[in-house]
């Protein structure tokens, strides 16, 4: 195993991948092309999108960027409590991964990274 490919290593990179997917894309769609959706059973939602002012769709597009946030974050505080409750464990090629980083569940390291803060060592 080599030391980019160990435990500790995959699980920074799971966080720092969801951290890196936490923009929504139906944000970037209402932002860039006044649209919720390219998909026509949705058309309801791109009328809706298409009669906003452009301060409402950067409104719009936020409550859709922290939604998407808060969503991950929900998921991870629950793997958390699985772990913590019912010692549930993550595994990478047979061997647990280190996780809670932060001392404040995998959650607090989503958090933390959306906020800069560095992996210790």
């Amino acid at each position: 195993m080599e030391k980019n490919d160990c435990p500790m290593s995959i699980y920074k990179e799971i966080i720092d991948n969801l951290v890196e997917d936490s923009n929504s894309i139906t944000g970037k769609l209402i932002l860039n092309e006044k649209i919720y959706s390219r998909s026509k059973d949705e058309e309801i939602y791109n009328n809706f999108v298409s009669n906003l002012n452009d301060k409402q769709i950067i409104i719009l597009a936020d409550m859709m960027n922290k939604e998407r946030k808060s969503a991950f974050h929900d998921v991870l505080a629950s793997l958390t409590w699985w772990i913590d409750c019912k010692e549930v464990t993550l595994c990478y090629e047979g061997n647990e991964m280190p996780v809670q980083l932060s001392g404040m569940g995998l959650h607090g390291d989503y958090i933390g990274r959306l906020s800069d803060w560095d992996w210790s060592e």
